[in-house]
């Protein structure tokens, strides 16, 4: 479903509030096409394997992993989330960096709110959570046994899961780094699918 066609109605009101459930936390090869330069009518193209194989092309290194995290807008611009969910040329977002949560026992929470016209059904939280990093099943398990049509979610991050609750969706996961643990999570409506929730995880992970 197009983002262009959800209507930013009352319900899907953030009011700067996120999910409750975030309280639970504390080369391949090449061919080559050749035909005779001799007089008369060419034979037909044949399909040829080269020589020599063409050497593999170097890919890009991924970027370095942020040490610290002071940001949840700068990890997802609000342009990125209209096109990750299929937004329309008409189709505006911004982008509210709301206040972080820290807890006793250093976990961090930073939350960036999407919307417009006073609305944001659009959420993400990243966490990060010292001395946490063995704990990849534990928490994703807790949340996925608190949540209301919890599904897991293979091949996103080091664990993942998807949840509703009241009438938001959410997919959250988790990666390690060094001793602490990595929480990614993104929010909205109901009737964004869960894929494309997971998308957007997606791409915030890969800066984290």
């Amino acid at each position: 479903m197009p983002l262009a066609s959800f209507r930013f109605c009352s319900h899907w009101e953030r009011n700067d509030r996120v999910p409750n459930r975030i309280g639970l936390l504390a080369a391949a090869g090449t061919v080559v096409m050749v035909s005779s330069a001799c007089g008369g009518a060419d034979p037909a193209p044949a399909w040829v394997a080269p020589s020599e194989a063409a050497p593999a092309a170097e890919s890009p290194a991924p970027p370095a992993r942020p040490k610290q995290i002071t940001s949840a807008c700068d990890l997802l611009a609000a342009t990125v989330v209209i096109d990750l969910l299929g937004g329309s040329e008409r189709t505006r977002l911004a982008a509210k960096e709301l206040p972080a949560e820290e807890g006793p026992n250093g976990n961090v929470w930073r939350h960036c709110a999407y919307g417009r016209d006073g609305k944001q059904p659009f959420a993400l939280s990243v966490a990060t959570m010292p001395n946490r990093s063995d704990t990849v099943e534990e928490t994703i398990d807790a949340v996925a046994k608190a949540g209301e049509k919890s599904v897991r979610i293979k091949d996103l991050g080091a664990a993942a899961v998807g949840y509703v609750e009241g009438g938001s969706r959410a997919v959250m996961a988790v990666v390690p780094y060094q001793n602490e643990l990595r929480v990614v999570q993104f929010t909205g409506p109901t009737v964004v699918p869960r894929d494309k929730l997971a998308d957007t995880v997606r791409h915030v992970l890969a800066k984290i």
